[in-house]
């Protein structure tokens, strides 16, 4: 499945990647998809099998990069040529202080999948049902999975893995997808992974267990070890990073005569007419040079699927006149169609990462350490609220959501206050079944054993916006991390519990007496204020952008609907992180390829339709 790329090259009939723009000047395709990473490269193949499709991409072919290529190179800390990042709006932080914060990106083909861990997490039966409970019928768990396994080639572990602790749910995966998914060969640190499962047993009381799998859509109150988005090359004898260009572009069998793809350049806005009945159709898109240059307009026949990520799709969108059109006009840009969702909504989540504890001189171990073959998260576990913070501060949060009204609606970046009771309220169902609380994981190191955590269920909601100096410049993103009380508590619980794992027996073995200390995290018994001031010293995105363009109902400040159409338009639809209206996915790129592949069934049943074939 997966083949060096020279051999690829060899097929006259390949998938047409280019940087030269005149290859495109002047030409019409049926589909223009903006953005060649997670999602559009998976939309593009689906497409492409009897359609023309031209995707644009701002960052550079890397095809070859064993930076990117190489998945240990992500937890070695190795700086990618893909990786982009901008700086955040000043965010919260101790006794009124602010910091702005790097919000990293993927720009290259594949996106943000050739940069990120690469941990294989799903979003859960209760996530799934909540997005379907804001006004999303057919967006349930029931109807999500299918879409996930069709995108998924699942290599089970084999008897010396399972030996070691690796485990799955056969019926859950998928194994004719594009997506290589799979334990790393041989099992990372397998004695870090089972002294990681004791400890967390003890530490959540056994309220957190064993699960074979936590991808079931039941991960809440489990532990597991994790299987990653990487793929086993046996011409090469090692693992490689299962990117979305790796995945649905350069492999033999993915090649699609019908598709080119257009890197190095950016769409500056789509272009739009306007019907006598006042509905918006997108006729092309704008596009120049990444370095600047001149624009030149590409024509399409069918429909325009904005792909290009939480941070930049709502820009591109703005600048083509479709936003809250007070706020365009202040900038100078003529509104098409008034849509005030349009940058709202934008979630993260908070990653609690400055937690390496330094090693024990005798755990030195490649069966603790992992070597130099590390990967990030190789335990992770997913306690709910209640094995949390127990029953009745669990019942506390609850009563905090559904009376989120409380929750300035002035600091949010939601369109109305109905919006974000709406959101609350279903967060808090989430909960009452089990729902995961926050995320807890393991990873190996030769000097230190990280355990790191981040929140899963965000309520705070930030905003992002056209740089009204210059648009074409990176955009204004004020996050509003922790602004909801709701996420401080969250935050500070996930806080307490690394301390806990530090000084819990067999982990606490592993590491030296005075790790909590050394590696500045709070103590044990450290007091509220001591725990806050920690967690907004130190807090950092997690670089799962989601919300920005979400699918909701326009009254509650929706963008897309159900069918992933902006409202308003007859042919413009969003397929990327930034339609979910509820941050879902703990690790968003398995989820997103369900998105990817959901969409493509959408517009290709639109397109059998309007052309008149059922």
């Amino acid at each position: 499945m997966w083949s060096l790329l020279p051999v690829l090259f060899s097929f006259a009939q390949a998938t047409f990647i280019t940087s030269d723009a005149s290859n495109v000047i002047n030409s019409s395709f049926e589909f223009i998809i903006v953005g060649g990473g997670t999602t559009g490269l998976a939309v593009a193949n689906r497409l492409a099998a009897n359609h023309t499709v031209l995707v644009v991409e701002q960052g550079q072919d890397l095809a070859n990069n064993e930076i990117v290529n190489n998945p240990f190179m992500f937890a070695a800390g190795t700086p990618s040529p893909c990786r982009f990042s901008m700086n955040s709006a000043p965010q919260i932080g101790f006794g009124g202080t602010r910091r702005s914060l790097p919000l990293s990106y993927g720009s290259c083909l594949g996106g943000s999948s050739s940069i990120n861990g690469m941990m294989g997490a799903r979003p859960t039966f209760a996530s799934m049902n909540a997005i379907e409970a804001l006004g999303n019928p057919g967006w349930g768990w029931n109807d999500f999975l299918p879409y996930m396994q069709n995108s998924e080639t699942f290599t089970p572990p084999n008897p010396w893995q399972m030996k070691e602790g690796a485990n799955y749910i056969s019926v859950v995966h998928g194994y004719n997808g594009p997506v290589g998914v799979s334990f790393s060969r041989p099992l990372v640190a397998p004695l870090l992974q089972r002294i990681a499962k004791k400890t967390i047993q003890t530490v959540f009381s056994g309220e957190v267990t064993l699960t074979p799998d936590m991808g079931d859509g039941f991960s809440g109150g489990h532990v597991s070890s994790f299987y990653y988005q990487i793929h086993f090359n046996k011409t090469l004898h090692s693992d490689r990073r299962s990117s979305s260009a790796w995945s649905y572009l350069y492999p033999q069998k993915q090649q699609r005569i019908g598709l080119t793809v257009l890197t190095e350049h950016m769409v500056n806005s789509v272009v739009t007419s306007t019907s006598a009945s006042g509905k918006i159709t997108a006729t092309g898109i704008l596009i120049e040079p990444t370095t600047g240059g001149q624009k030149f307009e590409c024509v399409v026949s069918r429909e325009v699927i904005i792909s290009a990520g939480a941070l930049h799709s709502p820009v591109i969108l703005q600048r083509s006149g479709i936003g809250n059109a007070t706020f365009l006009r202040d900038v100078g840009i003529e509104p098409v169609l008034d849509l005030p969702g349009v940058g709202a909504n934008l979630q993260d989540h908070i990653g609690l990462y400055n937690t390496s504890f330094p090693l024990a001189p005798f755990a030195n171990s490649t069966n603790i350490t992992a070597g130099t073959d590390v990967l990030t998260g190789i335990v992770v576990a997913q306690p709910t609220a209640q094995d949390t913070l127990g029953l009745e501060d669990a019942h506390a949060i609850e009563n905090l959501l559904r009376n989120t009204s409380g929750y300035a609606v002035s600091v949010s970046g939601v369109v109305n206050p109905e919006s974000l009771v709406a959101q609350a309220a279903v967060i808090a169902d989430a909960y009452q079944i089990d729902h995961p609380f926050i995320e807890i994981f393991f990873t190996p190191g030769s000097v230190s054993l990280q355990v790191a955590a981040h929140t899963i269920l965000p309520l705070s909601r930030g905003r992002i916006y056209v740089n009204a100096t210059d648009p074409s410049a990176d955009p204004i993103a004020d996050m509003q991390y922790l602004t909801s009380e709701v996420d401080m508590h969250v935050a500070v619980a996930a806080a307490r519990r690394i301390s806990r794992i530090a000084v819990t027996p067999p982990f606490s073995d592993l590491i030296t007496k005075n790790a909590l200390d050394e590696a500045g995290v709070p103590r044990v018994n450290a007091t509220e204020e001591e725990v806050r001031k920690w967690v907004l010293d130190t807090y950092v995105s997690d670089i799962h952008f989601v919300g920005s363009n979400s699918m909701m109902p326009k009254e509650l400040g929706g963008v897309v609907s159900p069918e992933l159409l902006v409202y308003g338009t007859t042919n413009l639809r969003i397929a990327d992180a930034s339609i979910l209206p509820l941050s879902v996915f703990p690790h968003p790129t398995l989820g997103l390829y369900g998105i990817a592949e959901k969409a493509a069934d959408m517009i290709l049943l639109t397109a059998r339709e309007s052309s008149g074939y059922n």
